[in-house]
């Protein structure tokens, strides 16, 4: 599990985590999603669970960001 922070370029949503382990930082999500969160708690922060987008170890497999516990 990882903290990231919900980012908005436009009308795009992206969760920001600096402290994962890969070369990817950021990772899509959806502006419903986003808004719920952000209108819901006030808060941008939440916690992330990396998910392979693929069952095959491959040397850097890409993942997509899941949030499984509400802002903090």
């Amino acid at each position: 599990m990882y903290i990231g922070e919900i980012v908005n370029i436009g009308n795009s949503y992206f969760v920001y985590v600096p402290s994962v382990p890969v070369k990817q930082k950021v990772y899509n999500i959806s502006s419903i999603q986003a808004m719920n969160i952000i209108d819901k708690y006030d808060s941008r922060i939440v916690e992330i669970e990396l998910i392979p987008t693929h069952e095959e170890l491959d040397e850097q497999p890409e993942y997509i960001a899941q949030i499984i516990i509400n802002p903090l």
